[in-house]
């Protein structure tokens, strides 16, 4: 059974715990840039729009297809994408190829980690105040389009230029 965090932005404030909670887990520090979670912000005469993006666990993700063999894999339809992060070579192929900016790159351009659901507790669920964010376990007989409406809403809000620079080298 695959999971997925499920966004609704709806009720984001963009207060970005998540991504503090997420490089505090994994990291022991708070560091967006360490976070497999990233809010993007957009701020327009005092309102905010913000958007959290993390590995949707697609169906037939495309980071895979790109990326060198055995770095990003999946068992089967069912399971969960695994990062390797020893067979990643940094080339960025993976964060190009997904269509909603879902893959965090430091600022050195090297992937830092897909979403690993903290071990079973995902701390951004856990720890969003606004309930934002949620678990979700989906099998591949599920038809999902998380990303198609992830992409939606960053065409709909504008938001292209909000996301992270994927590629500064």
């Amino acid at each position: 059974m695959s999971h997925y965090i499920a966004i609704d932005p709806t009720n984001c404030t963009g207060c970005k715990t998540c991504e503090m909670v997420c490089s505090l887990y994994h990291w022991g520090e708070i560091n967006p840039w360490k976070s497999a979670i990233r809010v993007i912000r957009k701020e327009t005469r005092g309102l905010v729009y913000a958007l959290p993006l993390v590995c949707q666990q697609c169906i037939e993700p495309t980071c895979i297809e790109v990326y060198v063999p055995g770095a990003i894999s999946r068992a089967n339809l069912d399971a969960d994408i695994i990062f390797n992060r020893e067979l990643c070579i940094d080339c960025g192929l993976c964060a190009d190829a997904c269509p909603a900016g879902c893959v965090p790159i430091d600022l050195e351009g090297h992937v830092i980690m897909y979403c690993d659901f903290c071990g079973g507790k995902p701390q951004c669920v856990m720890n969003c105040h606004w309930q934002c964010l949620s678990e979700i376990s989906t099998s591949s007989s599920e038809s999902i389009s998380n990303t198609n409406t992830l992409v939606d809403i960053i065409k709909k809000e504008d938001l292209n230029g909000y996301l992270p620079l994927r590629r500064l080298k």
